[in-house]
């Protein structure tokens, strides 16, 4: 009996410590599930299902909950319920997470007042996912209103933050917001749980990135989500990866890719046994990061596995098609994904992709009608990331229809915009289109300032794909034989060996496109084979830099 007791309390105090793996094993060496008491077996469940024991955090949960509701005890036996409900939901098994909470609320009302404010969350994200925000923001006033009453922290802030993305994702953005903050404040003055902790964080941080486009409390919220896990053991399972992919999101926006693809990485593996509902997004992630790296092989591989989740696998893997010059496949992946999209959330983050897609494809009226739509919804977030991608596409299109005056104030706001948020991929890539607008009207020294700064952010992130085409635009602009300067790209390409189809996504161009600079360029060298402009380019010194 004396080892048990001290076993007990050595899990007790690994509880609070947040030795959540090592207080699993003292409740074992306590008796396990039989031996323990309903507070134990409740504090045995978080820290399993924090840990990633899910199983067993499954049936201490059970059993606690056949304790509670025996005794009579209500609430604490509808909080039980909730925890079964997440465990089940978070891995997509909805009919036994929906059963569970049908079961709870069969127990009735504890005090014979108002219904409990549990029930009403589960009810109130079903009623997100269906779009039916008022009718959530109703529920979560009520789930609320019990919150204040019980002093019960973590439904006090799952019900504000939910009332939050309630109010975002129905168009409220800065009212929800407010309520995400306001949450948020208790979360981070660690009055919650540590599973309402980690579930909080991300909803917060989800919210703001892919609801509201709001860039700035991303980054603070990621902050202090990455103090958090640094402060904490790492414990594995599904709670910990979900807490791993939305680390890699802020990550990668700072431009620190190492980091975020290995953390992407042990999210996915994290997330393999328990987390089905949100693996498809870190899957996704994954697959954006090796894009961006130029890992096409492991790119089109976590897209793959990420449709397999039942995930999305746009604007990703269109932008790769675009960077191998597959630009047919490129613009019918991003068709087929604009006409699923329906919330603007979804389409936000496709039409910035889908205008330099069309521009490549030289669809300029599908083009000019993904910027109009991103125009509106630029206004309607009022995010600064939105107006910075709206401002780039404009920028792309004037560039398409050799328009330099109109591109480059369009430019220039939005590399201002990208540069005031720190986002120094995205400052880059429009760092290029600029580079490119100041040539076009024979600045080549703004043009050159332009390109370096951007071969210079390319090269410390590794963006290996954006440095090889900013390093052709780079190269020495001599002018033989009349050759433009994109005709001069296209030859230094050819003499690498490139296919037309690669060359269009190496200077993101249609193969059409590139034809008729190659047939150019035949003419202006007199020549009539790749090879005999490959020699004569070399011959000449043009393509000297290349070789």
């Amino acid at each position: 009996m004396a080892d048990t007791a001290d076993h007990l309390a050595q899990a007790r105090s690994l509880q609070g410590a947040s030795e959540w793996r090592r207080a699993c094993e003292e409740f074992r060496a306590a008796g396990g599930l039989q031996a323990l008491g309903a507070e134990d077996l409740e504090r045995f469940a978080e820290c399993a299902q924090i840990a990633g024991f899910r199983d067993e955090a499954i049936a201490a949960l059970e059993r606690a909950y056949s304790m509670r509701a025996a005794a009579g005890q209500v609430r604490d036996a509808l909080a039980s319920a909730f925890w079964l409900w997440e465990a089940y939901a978070l891995n997509g098994e909805f009919g036994q997470a929906n059963g569970w909470m049908a079961r709870a609320r069969e127990l009735g009302r504890e005090d014979g007042g108002a219904e409990p404010g549990w029930p009403l969350i589960t009810r109130a994200y079903g009623c997100i996912g269906g779009a039916d925000y008022d009718k959530a923001r109703r529920l979560l006033a009520q789930a609320r209103q019990d919150a204040v009453a019980a002093h019960d922290a973590d439904l006090l802030a799952f019900s504000t933050l939910l009332t939050g993305r309630a109010l975002v994702k129905g168009g409220h953005v800065a009212d929800g917001l407010d309520r995400l903050d306001d949450a948020m404040v208790g979360v981070l003055a660690g009055e919650t749980s540590p599973r309402a902790t980690s579930l909080l964080f991300c909803a917060a941080i989800g919210t703001c990135h892919e609801e509201a486009r709001e860039m700035g409390r991303v980054r603070e919220w990621s902050a202090a989500l990455g103090e958090w896990l640094d402060r904490v053991p790492p414990f594995g399972g599904p709670f910990y990866g979900n807490c791993l992919t939305y680390r890699a999101a802020n990550l990668r926006l700072a431009g620190r890719w190492s980091e975020a693809l290995a953390a992407l990485e042990s999210a996915c593996r994290c997330l393999e046994e328990g987390g089905a509902l949100v693996l498809a997004h870190a899957r996704y992630e994954l697959g954006e990061s090796h894009r961006l790296f130029g890992h096409v092989a492991a790119a089109e591989a976590a897209y793959r596995a990420a449709a397999f989740s039942g995930g999305p696998t746009q604007p990703g893997l269109a932008m790769l098609r675009l960077s191998l010059g597959d630009v047919p496949a490129a613009a019918a992946g991003i068709r087929r994904a604009l006409g699923e999209a329906s919330q603007p959330s979804a389409r936000v983050e496709i039409l910035p992709a889908a205008v330099t897609v069309f521009v490549a494809a030289e669809s300029l009226e599908e083009a000019h009608a993904a910027a109009g739509e991103l125009g509106v919804l630029a206004e309607s977030f009022g995010s600064h990331s939105v107006r910075a991608a709206h401002a780039r596409a404009l920028g792309e299109l004037a560039l398409a229809s050799g328009d330099w005056q109109e591109a480059l104030p369009a430019l220039r706001r939005a590399a201002d915009l990208w540069r005031a948020q720190d986002v120094p991929y995205e400052t880059a890539r429009t760092s290029v289109l600029l580079g490119s607008a100041y040539r076009a009207v024979g600045d080549e020294e703004a043009a050159a300032l332009e390109l370096v700064s951007a071969r210079e952010a390319f090269s410390r992130l590794g963006a290996r794909p954006d440095l090889a085409a900013v390093e052709s635009l780079l190269e020495p602009a001599a002018a033989p034989h009349s050759l433009s300067p994109r005709e001069l790209q296209v030859l230094r390409l050819i003499v690498r060996g490139l296919t037309n189809r690669a060359i269009a996504g190496e200077l993101f161009l249609s193969e059409r496109t590139v034809h008729r600079h190659v047939s150019s360029i035949f003419d202006k060298l007199g020549v009539s084979s790749r090879t005999q402009a490959a020699t004569r380019a070399i011959d000449s010194g043009i393509a000297t830099s290349a070789e």
